[in-house]
């Protein structure tokens, strides 16, 4: 009998907050999908467990910045994110460093993308002065 996805994303969940190693448990999921033969269905398993995780009060984000954030700013994301999802209990922002952002940072959470780059603001920019808008 196959175990639907969502079953699978609630196992998932429930490993992570009772501790287990990220690199075991990435393994044995990796092994299962494999033996399976459902590898083709990693990411939608991604999300389940993210949404998942989300109906439980536990909201992941992932903040993607060209330098180290100071910790002030990582609780004002925190902050932020509340506000936009009320129901959180608790945030998770996982970082990651691009050195080729000139600037400014990417809030990716749960489905929504927020993107305050230096290259996004001149992206705007160049659409608003083609437009006439500037």
């Amino acid at each position: 009998m196959k175990v639907s996805r969502r079953k699978i994303a609630q196992i998932i969940a429930s490993r992570i907050e009772a501790g287990d190693s990220f690199p075991k448990l990435a393994k044995e999921i990796a092994a299962y999908l494999l033996t399976e033969k459902r590898v083709e269905e990693l990411a939608p398993l991604i999300r389940d467990v993210i949404e998942y995780r989300a109906s439980k009060g536990i909201v992941e984000a992932t903040v993607t910045s060209a330098s180290d954030l100071e910790n002030k700013i990582i609780k004002e994301l925190e902050l932020y994110i509340k506000s936009i999802h009320p129901e959180t209990k608790r945030v998770v922002i996982n970082k990651r460093i691009n050195r080729d952002l000139i600037g400014g940072l990417k809030l990716n959470v749960i489905n929504d993308q927020l993107d305050l780059s230096i290259r996004a603001k001149l992206n705007r920019f160049r659409e608003l002065t083609n437009q006439g808008g500037v």
